[in-house]
């Protein structure tokens, strides 16, 4: 059984993590929107681990072919406010958050906290 990386801070986790799932090889097909909230899948490659904290990264392609990140942390005691602190930080060496990005936050059955943003632009209609 293969282990979760651990890191001494959220920012070597973020530089590893964000550097390998935003390689276009390592996207993965996201659940249909009418699936019911998301659980972390146990494929280690996009877990990481600074101390209590676990976290998950992934960007997802949707079958119309939206594209969308989405982070989740898990630890004991972890609140959606204590998580956003934890998101803002992971995400700042590689995209910092801006002021008014809206992100959606979910906290599935067992508890992980997600927060899912779109990462690229609604593709071109004709």
């Amino acid at each position: 059984m293969l282990s979760i990386h651990e890191h001494a801070t959220l920012e070597e986790a973020s530089l590893e993590l964000l550097g390998f799932v935003f390689q276009p090889s390592n996207w993965v097909a996201a659940l249909p929107a009418n699936a019911s909230p998301t659980t972390v899948p146990q494929d280690v490659q996009y877990q990481r681990r600074v101390g209590p904290l676990r976290i998950y990264a992934t960007v997802e392609v949707t079958p119309e072919l939206d594209v969308f990140l989405r982070v989740a942390f898990r630890a004991p005691g972890l609140s959606p406010v204590k998580a956003a602190d934890h998101l803002e930080a992971f995400l700042k060496p590689r995209m910092p958050l801006t002021p008014n990005t809206e992100w959606q936050v979910e906290v599935d059955e067992r508890r992980w906290i997600h927060f899912v943003r779109r990462y690229s632009a609604a593709h071109l209609k004709a």
